[in-house]
């Protein structure tokens, strides 16, 4: 049987999360393996735990908006001694509730394919040309893509992997991350940038559809296997995420990356066969 460790984080607010992910996962997710639940929460007490030996409550104090998702990769680090004992790591946002059965062959990388990664296709993007993709085109981040690289946008809030292959993921990431918070740069999209450019930069995985992560504020007409809640249904996700820090393109970079973009669109134009997609 597979041993599978699930890495998911709920302080502050996000403990209203944890109830509706747990009763899903227990009913649907990866019933053939054993499932252990790695919960980072600054709560004394989880809904499950006192009847549930897999549930693993581990201390993290809440971080203002964004730095607990942008440093999560050093938080997983935290326990990687306990980690390495697990075939698979995933890391699943808090506000993810599955809808079917998910099961090994569904969700699991591919050995015969030689996966040792697997990213979930954003739904919100997964038409767009890559020119359009919201990359951090900033040069001075680590999550930097330059305008006609990367062939799909992933979204952060759903991966994983063989164990080894995760904990490098998350070793590399929060090297990068900390070289950018070191020199005072903020990614656009903070983790999800740093997983994009992971992603680009290390192609191979395997690739799951947005079925696999369908945004309740974003309906699409496909089948729904990961059902992405709203949060604004249980916080006020608005205050709460008020005033980040950002990072300030100069005017050169600006133009630099709109002059890119033209010429991607003109291309583009004058080549409609292309796929919105690249790699379709």
């Amino acid at each position: 049987m597979k041993k599978i460790a699930i890495l998911y984080m709920c302080t502050g607010q996000y403990l209203k999360l944890w109830p509706g992910f747990f009763e899903s996962a227990e009913k649907y997710l990866l019933k053939q393996s054993e499932v252990h639940y790695f919960v980072f929460t600054d709560a004394d007490h989880l809904d499950g735990e006192e009847n549930n030996p897999c549930v693993h409550r581990i201390f993290q104090k809440p971080e203002p908006w964004p730095y607990t998702t942008l440093k999560r990769f050093d938080i997983f680090l935290r326990i990687e001694d306990e980690l390495k004992a697990f075939d698979y790591i995933y890391f699943f946002n808090a506000n993810c509730e599955f809808r079917v059965p998910i099961t090994e062959e569904m969700i699991l990388p591919r050995r015969e394919k030689h996966e040792k990664m697997v990213f979930v296709l954003h739904p919100c993007f997964f038409t767009w040309y890559n020119f359009q993709f919201p990359y951090d085109r900033n040069p001075h981040s680590k999550a930097f893509i330059p305008m006609g690289l990367g062939r799909e946008y992933v979204c952060g809030g759903i991966n994983g992997g063989e164990s080894k292959a995760y904990l490098k993921f998350c070793h590399t990431l929060q090297k990068r991350i900390q070289k950018d918070c070191d020199h005072g740069v903020m990614a656009l999209w903070h983790d999800e940038s740093h997983i994009n450019w992971y992603a680009m930069a290390h192609p191979g995985y395997r690739l799951l559809d947005s079925s696999y992560a369908y945004f309740e504020s974003f309906p699409l007409d496909i089948p729904i296997y990961i059902f992405i809640r709203a949060k604004s249904h249980y916080f006020d996700v608005d205050t709460f995420k008020k005033d980040p820090p950002k990072s300030q393109l100069t005017p050169r970079e600006e133009k630099f990356n709109e002059m890119s973009a033209k010429l991607a669109h003109k291309i583009q134009r004058r080549m409609p066969w292309l796929p919105r997609r690249l790699n379709k």
